[in-house]
């Protein structure tokens, strides 16, 4: 199955590059790539968060100051006289204060804790932005399926639309003529009026849809007019079961590796609270240099150094340490069953959507030997007008039973590709499995390929 899909996969990229340009399910997630503001923030928080590491880091590395004070003073002396009166006189000095510190920390646990977070920090924020980006894919893959169903909606309803209008006018001309009834006219006449009907919705169902895509994407889809919906039958998983789908899903679906991130993170920071209690070790170094110039001291400069250790011993806060220990232990145990919680709505997608899958498949076969039905009735219909025993309003009818079937035969397909785009939605985009769909799907949905009831 993997060495034929491999082959098929080939063949899409072939026909893809030969081909005129068009609005391929590729362009259309690069387009959503682009525009998407959901991605966007996802970029920028990974980045964001990114950034805690060195954050983190900064707080292990040496730490050094400056503080410099330069005055100009100015001092007056007043001297009384033997014989009465005073003499006084002003100056104008300078002075200056210069320090320069150093600090090392050499035992700081919290610090070091604190820099496992903001690497973890950072995986979570990538991994959000994997969760984003399959999200996006699912989501751009949906819209781009909406149109084509919607595209190939409105032309079976236009066939269905000319039919019935001729079946009606041939019907007044045979009333007019001698040759038919009232009945038949007035039923003729409802039976176009009821396809202009579905028409009408299936062109307002198509605006929708083609407004959808070009919000999501930022992109018209009028390239896709010609295009048709894939074929169901020829576009497959390239997993073998459901069980290699959750196993694969287990291990790299990005919701649940975010959820591990975010539990790592809570437990890390339960250990850095209690690390809050350990004493502190630094290696200080200062070195400075002042002059402050006086009257009777001029041009004198002071010159210090110092080095050696600070310990910094925790004795009592108040009780806030051990709060903030029993709330991170808390964060922790919340995380845990998030993550159980997270783990439990993954199995329960990929069953729903497995047996979604399956059901529509079903459907989609179902629908399709009924459209079939309908065509031969069809055929049935246009050999008895031939031979006199049918009108033009049976074959009205059987057009109308055709474009109802074909919809609702539309309808499941688009069903089965939805579902197995949601199927993939719990898998990151660089997985290959992702690629492979997007390049069968782009290949199915080319005018000329689809094969037709």
């Amino acid at each position: 199955m993997k060495g034929s899909l491999r082959v098929l996969v080939a063949a899409a990229c072939c026909a893809l590059g030969a081909g005129a340009h068009a609005l391929t399910l590729e362009d259309a997630i690069a387009a959503a790539e682009k525009n998407d503001p959901t991605l966007a923030s996802a970029r920028a928080n990974r980045d964001a968060a990114f950034e805690n590491i060195a954050i983190a880091r900064a707080k292990l590395l040496p730490q050094t100051s400056f503080q410099g004070m330069v005055q100009k003073i100015q001092e007056g002396v007043k001297q009384d006289a033997a014989s009465g009166g005073s003499i006084g006189s002003s100056y104008l000095v300078n002075a200056y204060n210069n320090q320069f510190s150093l600090r090392q920390g050499l035992y700081h646990p919290r610090d070091w804790m604190g820099y496992d977070i903001g690497k973890l920090q950072s995986e979570y924020g990538n991994e959000k932005l994997a969760s984003a980006r399959s999200d996006l894919w699912m989501r751009t893959a949906n819209a781009w399926i909406d149109v084509l169903t919607a595209v190939e909606a409105r032309r079976i309803y236009e066939q269905t639309v000319s039919i019935t209008a001729e079946a009606a006018d041939q019907a007044e001309r045979r009333f007019k003529a001698g040759d038919g009834t009232r009945d038949a006219v007035v039923e003729a006449q409802a039976q176009a009026a009821l396809a202009r009907s579905q028409l009408t919705e299936a062109q307002i169902t198509e605006r929708s849809r083609l407004q959808s895509f070009r919000l999501l994407t930022g992109i018209e889809a009028t390239d896709l007019q010609d295009w048709h919906l894939p074929d169901y039958r020829s576009l497959h998983l390239s997993v073998e079961n459901q069980a290699e789908l959750r196993k694969a899903a287990d291990e790299l679906n990005p919701e649940i590796l975010a959820a591990r991130a975010a539990e790592e993170i809570n437990r890390k920071r339960a250990e850095q609270a209690r690390a809050d209690r350990l004493p502190t070790v630094d290696l200080v170094a200062s070195k400075s240099w002042a002059q402050n110039d006086t009257v009777f001291t001029i041009n004198q400069r002071y010159t210090v150094l110092g080095a050696g250790l600070q310990v910094n011993i925790p004795l009592y806060d108040g009780g806030g340490l051990s709060a903030t220990q029993r709330q991170a232990e808390l964060s922790a145990l919340a995380s845990r069953e998030d993550m159980r919680a997270q783990q439990l709505k993954l199995d329960s997608q990929v069953e729903n959507d497995w047996a979604a899958a399956e059901a529509s498949l079903e459907r989609a076969r179902s629908a399709q030997l009924l459209w079939q039905s309908a065509l031969e009735q069809k055929k049935a219909a246009e050999m008895g007008l031939k031979s006199g025993v049918r009108t033009w309003g049976d074959i009205a009818q059987a057009d109308i039973l055709i474009a109802r079937r074909a919809s609702d035969f539309l309808g499941y397909a688009a069903g089965v590709l939805h579902a197995q785009a949601r199927l993939l939605s719990t898998l990151p985009v660089t997985e290959n499995l992702w690629e492979p769909w997007v390049a069968q799907i782009s290949l199915l949905a080319r005018p000329g390929v689809q094969p037709r009831p």
